[in-house]
């Protein structure tokens, strides 16, 4: 009667063992989980767009358009590039006051101060710009605009709560 327990229960431990690995193959190689999504494309090498290059494209502007707002276009990249450069320069300062041995708090909370500012102002200008375009689109490119203007500079809305 004893072997017979234990006949039994090596049964049982096989049966189990396999259910385990055929629930591992099943979840690793037919049907992986959901939760890993694949990661995104990388971006197109070169300079990345601006938010308004994007809303250029996607607007679908003609021609006269485009040449309408040429110069309105490249005074809002030189100054986006100016101030990305002064961005820039403001994270190099931050980099080297965490690297210091001992942090100073007033000139980093000085640093934090000016690169809020200065993302402030681009958003700021972004809408001046938008404001400064639409005139010169049509009534399905203005309609356009302002889905563009909810959907990307105000973000989605809060989820409901429970």
């Amino acid at each position: 009667m004893n072997s017979r327990l234990i006949q039994v229960l090596l049964a049982l431990s096989l049966l189990l063992n396999a259910f385990v690995l055929a629930g591992f193959v099943f979840r690793s190689w037919i049907a992986p989980p959901q939760l890993e999504r694949p990661m995104p494309p990388p971006p197109p090498p070169g300079p990345r767009p601006s938010p308004i290059d994007i809303v250029v494209h996607e607007l679908g502007l003609d021609d006269g358009q485009r040449q309408a707002l040429r110069g309105l276009l490249d005074r809002y990249g030189a100054e986006r590039r100016e101030r990305n450069r002064d961005i820039q320069r403001l994270r190099d300062q931050l980099i080297d006051e965490y690297k210091r041995s001992s942090l100073d708090v007033g000139r980093i909370d000085t640093l934090i101060d000016q690169l809020g500012r200065l993302r402030t102002d681009q958003q700021k200008e972004n809408l001046r710009i938008l404001a400064q375009m639409e005139p010169r689109l049509n009534a399905e490119q203005r309609q356009r605009l302002r889905q563009i203007m909810v959907e990307r500079f105000v973000g989605p809305p809060p989820p409901p709560p429970q």
